[in-house]
């Protein structure tokens, strides 16, 4: 009875933290800053991919251009999944475009002569960032915080994932196998 009637009260402390209890330890100051800067990473990864497949407009690369909407669209959905992690640590997601690409991690690149082969190995290089990235954020967390490291975890595998598609494309872009 003692361990139901102690998990009662440390719910019961600080009701207004939502979803933080105070069985996380982690920073969540420094939490919300991270989460901050892979959201405008993923903005910044978004835009690129989209610009990238607005100028690969040859039929015979359509499959290239669908691709590259599919990441800036997963891109999109993974930063509004970290916007909503912000807001339930109590902080204000960063979405003003004045900021973001200085905290972004990944440069953006505009490749308006169709360069396929700068393209994807631009966008392979950006989401080989957010591998290391996430990767580092993950062990940075370690136990502090389970939820954020386990959202950062599915994110991780997803941009893995992306990763590996667009190896391939580097692969085919560039002629190798």
């Amino acid at each position: 009875m003692l361990r139901r009637r102690e998990a009662r009260d440390r719910a019961l402390f600080d009701l207004d933290d939502g979803p933080v209890t105070p069985s996380n330890r982690a920073e969540l100051t420094s939490v919300a800053d991270l989460l901050n800067a892979l959201l405008a990473t993923l903005v910044v990864s978004s835009l690129q991919f989209d610009q990238h497949a607005s100028v690969v407009r040859a039929p015979s690369h359509g499959t290239l251009a669908a691709f590259l909407r599919a990441c800036a669209d997963d891109d999109r959905a993974a930063a509004r999944l970290l916007a909503g992690r912000v807001g339930q640590l109590g902080f204000a997601a960063e979405y003003d475009p004045e900021h973001l690409a200085a905290r972004s991690r990944v440069s953006f690149r505009a490749f308006p002569d169709a360069d396929l082969s700068g393209i994807v190995t631009q966008d392979l290089v950006g989401a080989r960032i957010l591998v290391q990235t996430l990767q580092e954020a993950v062990r940075w967390l370690a136990d502090d915080d389970p939820t954020t490291r386990g959202l950062l975890e599915r994110l991780l595998t997803n941009k893995e994932d992306q990763a590996d598609g667009l190896s391939a494309e580097a692969a085919s872009a560039t002629g190798h196998l």
